[in-house]
């Protein structure tokens, strides 16, 4: 049996955090019941304070792998991190299996069961004989307050590093987290890991690899691709003894980048092409209209998702029957006869029609197949038109996104993209792409 001087507050003092594990414990998220985002949560929150993440580990609610799951990360990492697991409930086990991962006994704490007591006060609730189960922690554990459930957690050591346990739910793991973990890794860390991503689009990934491949070769700072929908990131990442010498280290990189891919490059960081789109807008003091069929009032929902989006988009139609392209955006009914709702000329119609209809200064339009069934050999799944209106020349551009075997939800993301960055680049540019 260990005693408090082996305790993780004594262990706390000593020994250098250079990397951790996150264990996130729940068989709910081995089913697919719940998507876990404690753990991309803590390493964006580990990595700029110098820690490097080696693995990510979801194990079910089951003693024995929980058990061999925080003693391999221990054996590691200087520092492992678990989420879930400390409820009331028969299934809740991982302050049980901390405890017998470090060969220590269970021990109720009075502080941690006054603790229960009050927090049921607040909810106007008396507790049950099971809710006092999360006052029991391993032997010699240090407690991690919780100021907004009833589950604190515990923190120790295991064969030289450092374990902690934090609840599931995500707004009491990220407060008890901030509060009580990060000042003491802050403490024990000799370094800083920064990062920075730049978003481009319109062109593919194993193009920009092709641009920039002498530089994803490089070991520090290190440049990684990752793709999604139309866009590509390049994450430039540098460890140094502060952030600011990190940053110092990225920016050569960065601007080495830009100068090669600058024409396809439209943000940093958490910058979305909405947002880019966004502040061009505002800068110009422009105005913007919407006229949707195959993306369903996808386009307008990205724009009202971003506070402040009054003060540009002024409208956005879902014009999904041929009745309502032709009753409110004034589609020409021949149009849509001889062409089809699927065409250059209809979505050239539907971004003027906006336009006129909303007094706006721009107006996108879209209009296309997203499948997976209604296509024909003529208008394949994946065949959109997006039209630009600007009150003077209508630009139209077609895509043909069928050849790459996409799924509805990405067809239509993609359509939403290539639209908000057509416009984009007219404003960037001074004339449509």
């Amino acid at each position: 049996m260990q005693n408090e001087s082996t305790s993780a507050e004594a262990a706390a003092k000593t020994g250098t955090i250079k990397s951790a594990e996150i264990v996130t414990i729940g068989t709910e998220m081995l089913l697919g019941d719940l998507v876990d985002t404690n753990t991309a949560w803590l390493s964006s929150y580990l990595a700029p304070l110098g820690v490097a993440i080696y693995r990510h580990t979801t194990v079910g609610d089951n003693r024995q792998r929980i058990i061999a799951a925080i003693l391999e990360a221990a054996s590691r990492a200087d520092l492992v991190i678990t989420t879930g697991g400390l409820g009331p409930t028969s299934d809740d086990l991982t302050n049980e299996c901390l405890a017998l991962a470090a060969g220590r006994e269970m021990v109720e704490r009075e502080e941690a069961r006054e603790h229960v007591d009050e927090m049921f006060r607040r909810f106007g609730r008396t507790p049950t004989p099971s809710n006092y189960k999360q006052a029991l922690f391993p032997e010699g554990a240090e407690l991690i307050p919780n100021p907004l459930g009833t589950a604190m957690g515990a923190l120790m050591e295991i064969e030289g590093a450092l374990v902690a346990t934090f609840p599931g739910v995500p707004s009491e793991m990220k407060v008890m987290f901030e509060e009580t973990l990060a000042p003491l890794v802050k403490e024990r860390t000799d370094g800083a890991i920064v990062s920075r991503i730049l978003h481009f689009t319109g062109i593919g990934e194993s193009a920009i690899a092709e641009q920039v491949q002498d530089l994803l070769d490089a070991s520090d700072p290190t440049v990684a691709p990752l793709a999604s929908q139309g866009k590509v990131k390049l994450r430039i990442t540098a460890r140094a003894a502060t952030p600011d010498e990190a940053e110092a280290k990225i920016e050569p990189v960065a601007e080495e980048i830009l100068r090669r891919l600058g024409d396809y490059y439209f943000g940093v960081d958490s910058e979305t092409i909405e947002s880019a789109l966004a502040r061009l807008l505002e800068e110009k003091g422009a105005t913007l209209a919407l006229a949707e069929s195959c993306t369903g009032g996808l386009l307008a929902k990205r724009l009202t998702d971003m506070a402040g989006s009054s003060a540009y988009f002024k409208e956005g139609l879902v014009t999904y029957s041929n009745d309502s392209k032709e009753r409110l955006l004034g589609v020409p009914h021949d149009l849509l006869v001889e062409h089809g709702a699927v065409s250059e000329p209809v979505a050239k119609a539907m971004a003027e029609g906006a336009r006129k209809l909303s007094d706006s200064d721009y107006a996108l339009s879209v209009t296309g197949v997203a499948g997976p069934g209604g296509g024909t050999e003529e208008k394949p799944v994946g065949l959109v038109y997006v039209g630009l209106a600007d009150g003077g020349e209508t630009t139209v551009e077609k895509l043909n996104l069928s050849a790459w075997g996409r799924s509805r939800e990405a067809i239509r993301e993609r359509t939403a993209n290539r639209a908000f960055d057509l416009l984009r680049r007219h404003l960037a540019d001074g004339a449509a792409s």
